[in-house]
């Protein structure tokens, strides 16, 4: 495909990443979409001549869906992942989901129909989402559909398959994932996952990847169980979308079965942290702690934090930073106690290194920016404040404190180059807004 094709796709991407922080539920907690980008870069990964920087995102929303944009930007709906079993269903998933990207499925769509321009995309995109909202958003009289050629969908299954086995996981996930849903379509036509609707899943293409996953290639393996990093970003999903009762009795139900396992007591302490229960929360993550499971620090020290034990608190996420240095949480959450306790230096390193490990880190760039405004060092303060205001899509506010930052950086250096770059790109957009 020609150079000029894969601008147009990543132009065609950028514009519709930006709409979506501003109008899409997306989730900001950083281990769920680090979870996500951490699979699907792996996938990513094992691309041959790969035109785009991938992107991944998580859209607050219990039902089951998942989307691709062209340019590498990936959309998976929380739900999605509440009901993933394992870490393959999920790369089976994001594999499909980048092969579209890989192979120009949409771009060809749009050579087909000739109506797939950023507007409408977002409008089609959105109805998937919000039904009214995207019908709101697309162009006067469109009524195109999102919804991909049967060849396309088989393609995007093998190639899919492909990438996702390059890259160390087990392509029977992608086939057990979408078994399932085609079980639910078929108990329950009228409450069919919104997925179908834009990945249509006939028997066909179900027989088509299970002819192709049972050649001597594909061996399978067994099953690998749900890994404590999918458990916890379940947790993180549900508590993002259900009713706290709700969630605190699933956690409950699920320690009740297995009174004598550690990881559900600590997933039952997270729920309760989760909804504001902090007692109980206490006392259920020590007793998890005493079980000898060691990643309830942090969220004991999460705890401690917000029952007003600043001291307490930093001595169990200084060793939780310590046991995992590159848990960006850990970091933000120890800057925070620092801060408590006064030590403004220390916050700031904690703060600093949060978003060198996490750069979408939205809530550590703010209180980086603040607590170095305060600390006198206005042009990081402003700089940061933009970074977190941009991350959330509040994109006027953004604007206005990348301008105040801009003449406070050196000329020519490599940061202020990124803020006149962010400077260019939101007056762009803001103005083709502004005209829409």
């Amino acid at each position: 495909m020609a150079t000029s094709s894969y601008e147009s796709e990543r132009d065609l991407g950028r514009n519709f990443a930006l709409q979506a922080r501003a109008r899409l539920p997306l989730v900001d907690d950083v281990e769920v979409v680090g979870y996500v980008s951490h699979i699907g870069q792996q996938i990513v990964a094992s691309l041959d001549g790969n035109p785009f920087p991938y992107q991944f995102f998580v859209v607050r929303d219990p039902k089951i869906n998942a989307f691709a944009v062209p340019g590498g930007y990936i959309y998976v709906h929380s739900g999605l992942l509440t009901q993933a079993v394992n870490d393959d269903e999920v790369a089976g998933v994001l594999g499909h989901e980048i092969a579209h990207v890989h192979a120009h499925h949409l771009a060809r769509e749009q050579d087909a129909t000739r109506l797939m321009n950023y507007a409408t995309l977002f409008g089609v995109l959105l109805s998937v989402v919000n039904p009214a909202a995207g019908a709101g958003a697309m162009a006067a009289g469109a009524t195109t559909q999102l919804k991909y050629r049967r060849e396309f969908e088989q393609e995007a299954d093998y190639l899919g398959a492909g990438y996702m086995q390059k890259a160390g996981f087990d392509p029977h996930g992608m086939l057990d994932f979408f078994k399932r849903l085609a079980d639910q379509q078929r108990l329950a036509a009228s409450a069919a996952p919104p997925y179908l609707l834009s990945h249509p899943l006939t028997d066909e293409r179900l027989t088509h990847l299970e002819s192709v996953l049972h050649t001597s290639q594909w061996v399978a393996v067994a099953r690998p169980p749900t890994s404590a990093a999918l458990a916890r970003v379940q947790l993180l999903a549900h508590a993002a979308t259900a009713l706290p009762g709700d969630l605190v009795s699933l956690y409950h139900r699920r320690l009740d079965d297995h009174p004598n396992d550690a990881h559900a007591r600590y997933l039952l302490g997270v729920a309760l942290l989760e909804t504001g229960a902090l007692d109980a929360a206490r006392r259920t993550l020590e007793q998890a702690a005493n079980m000898g499971w060691t990643a309830a620090d942090r969220e004991l020290g999460r705890t401690w934090l917000r029952l007003r034990d600043p001291q307490r608190a930093r001595m169990l996420l200084a060793r939780a930073a310590e046991t995992d240095p590159n848990d960006a949480g850990a970091h933000a959450e120890l800057a925070k106690a620092l801060q408590a306790l006064g030590d403004a230096a220390g916050a700031l390193s904690e703060f600093t290194r949060a978003v060198d490990l996490v750069p979408d880190f939205a809530d550590a760039h703010y209180s980086l920016g603040m607590l170095a405004g305060r600390s006198g060092q206005e042009a990081d303060g402003y700089f940061h404040i933009a970074e977190a205001l941009r991350l959330r899509g509040e994109y006027d506010a953004a604007l206005k404190q990348y301008e105040k930052a801009a003449p406070l950086l050196s000329a020519g250096s490599e940061r202020a180059e990124y803020v006149q770059a962010q400077i260019d790109t939101l007056n762009d957009f803001l103005g083709h807004r502004s005209r829409r």
